[in-house]
């Protein structure tokens, strides 16, 4: 099966999650065109930023690179990440066509963005190209929030098709020799925070529940520029040495205001490591039960207090995941929906 993967950018222009999938996703099919922006001829180079249709003109400028390449070969199947494919199914194309929702818009808007000045625009205008990329596909929503977000907001149908994990990358080292690795010296116990220094991904709550333990070293890492006296810092990690950081702290903070599933969580659980969490992403249909402490609100000292709970007792998060979250089941799950596309005709 011959398959063009749609998406804004590649991983090695963007290490956000959406590029992850993309090259998980690789692995799922033996003969694959990414389409990124960058790869895409856009001669116009306009930048239309300032109203909003910045992400709606590169997903333009993706459908007919896609189109220029489909006249000379013969693809079996089309996936497009989010908007990036979204004016294909208003124009019409023989080839059967999937898009995957990694989040909506519309829900980002309502629970993070109020009272900024993304709100609106969010809401009311990139949001109108999130309904447009469903047209004349199969969609398919990576969690069960943006499933549930996806018929809420939109009246949109969607298989749910969560992400995966490589276990055999993502998997428990020993705690002092990756602490070495690291440089990390510290005879304290260890949260990890792994995320943008900003309020969406709770940034300030870890602020203040450093102030609440300092018996607890916080190691963050993130793309930031931060410079913070009470914090670790290691900045613009790669993700293969990831494991090394899961693996070296004691529980991994993680209080972020909206994810549509989080891959970090994934992460740090596949390498054994309990979670104090809030409840959003994939963290909506998980039970707490052996994975760490997953809380209902945004107060620091409830995470202080679930921080408490966690270095107490042990956890064992990995056993939760491993079935639900393996690549394997990654990779069946798409080849199974791929050809049931096929062989509906799209």
């Amino acid at each position: 099966m011959k398959v063009a993967l749609l998406s804004m950018y590649s991983f090695d222009e963007v290490r956000g999650g959406t590029e992850l999938f993309t090259e998980h996703l690789r692995k799922a099919f033996s003969d694959v065109r990414v389409i990124t922006y960058s790869s895409a001829v856009d001669g116009g180079r306009f930048d239309l930023s300032r109203l909003s249709l910045e992400e709606a003109r590169k997903g333009a400028a993706i459908s007919r690179r896609f189109r220029q390449l489909s006249r000379r070969e013969d693809f079996d199947l089309v996936i497009a990440n989010s908007t990036s494919g979204w004016c294909l199914g208003m124009t019409g194309t023989d080839v059967p066509m999937m898009n995957v929702f990694h989040f909506t818009l519309r829900g980002l808007a309502d629970q993070v963005l109020r009272g900024t000045s993304g709100y609106l625009p969010s809401k009311y205008v990139s949001s109108v190209f999130e309904k447009l990329a469903s047209v004349g596909k199969k969609n398919v929503a990576v969690s069960s929030k943006v499933a549930r977000e996806l018929w809420s907001l939109y009246r949109i149908r969607s298989r749910v098709i969560e992400l995966g994990v490589d276990m055999e990358r993502f998997k428990p080292l020993p705690k002092e020799r990756s602490r070495e690795l690291i440089g990390l010296d510290t005879g304290k116990p260890v949260g990890l925070f792994v995320g943008r220094a900003d309020d969406t991904k709770g940034f300030d709550i870890l602020k203040e529940v450093q102030r609440k333990r300092p018996d607890v070293q916080f190691l963050c890492v993130t793309s930031s520029d931060l410079a913070d006296e009470g914090l670790i810092v290691h900045r613009n990690v790669a993700n293969e040495r990831m494991p090394l950081y899961y693996s070296s702290a004691d529980f991994l903070l993680f209080p972020s205001r909206y994810e549509s599933v989080g891959y970090t969580g994934l992460e740090a659980m596949a390498c054994d490591l309990p979670v104090v969490v809030s409840r959003t992403g994939v963290f909506e249909d998980l039970e707490e039960s052996g994975i760490g402490r997953i809380v209902p609100t945004w107060k620091a000292s409830d995470y202080a207090s679930a921080v408490d709970d966690v270095l107490s007792r042990p956890f064992h998060p990995r056993r939760a995941i491993r079935e639900r979250y393996s690549m394997e089941r990654f990779i069946r799950d798409y080849r199974a929906a791929a050809e049931e596309a096929v062989g509906s005709g799209g």
